[in-house]
């Protein structure tokens, strides 16, 4: 019902049954086959790179559109090349479903952060550094040395390349690190809200990087 939605250019993300709900890569299909219900898409990068996809193994499709997510069942076919990129060949094994809106979405990702503490009163507390994980337009999880509690307002600005994304969103989760973590805290943040402009921005900077990691991840000739 909603393969018709794949598209050549689509924002997908792949994933594989280990990597979990929240887990997943940030690809771009470039090629359909209609006749074979297959696609090709940007192969999959982790830490600079290629992520090993089984051949014939079983895989989950995402399609991000402006309103919200399909999934489709898929099968890893081959492997293949397109100018120079390492491309996957998948194929489609059912029409899709209709999962959820977009802002639930969470990417695999580490984004430097600072934030502050909003106070009651509505003064606003120095700034701290952090890194921001599994950010979604609903939420983030952020590891920092600062010590705060449930309930707290965070003004968050999230720098995206050239751009900057602010969110205020409040401290649902604290979880004190074991001694010798890079950080002293991880907190789970949910935000009070985040324009469909900087949900944008954020799904186009985490599929520019993803093309900068797969190209990294190409050996040198």
């Amino acid at each position: 019902m909603y393969i018709e939605y794949l598209k050549s250019g689509a924002r997908v993300q792949i994933q594989r049954p280990v990597d979990g709900p929240a887990g997943g890569f940030m690809c771009k299909i470039e090629v359909l086959i209609p006749e074979k219900r297959q696609v090709l898409v940007h192969a999959p990068v982790e830490r600079n790179r290629l992520v090993e996809l089984k051949i014939g193994g079983n895989l989950m499709l995402r399609l991000l559109t402006d309103n919200a997510i399909y999934n489709f069942k898929a099968t890893m076919v081959a492997y293949a090349e397109i100018d120079g990129f390492d491309v996957v060949r998948l194929s489609i094994d059912d029409d899709g479903e209709k999962v959820q809106r977009r802002s639930a979405f969470r990417f695999n990702c580490a984004i430097p952060v600072t934030f502050s503490a909003i106070y009651s009163s509505g003064q606003q507390a120095e700034r701290e550094e952090g890194v921001a994980t599994d950010l979604s337009a609903g939420g983030a999880k952020i590891f920092t040395d600062k010590s705060l509690h449930t309930g707290y307002l965070l003004n968050i600005s999230i720098p995206l390349g050239e751009g900057l994304v602010v969110a205020f969103g409040d401290v649902r989760t604290r979880t004190e690190l074991p001694d010798g973590s890079k950080f002293a805290y991880q907190y789970g943040v949910r935000f009070s809200m985040m324009p469909e402009s900087d949900q944008e921005q954020i799904i186009k900077f985490m599929y520019k990087n993803q093309r900068e990691e797969l190209k990294k991840a190409r050996p040198r000739q």
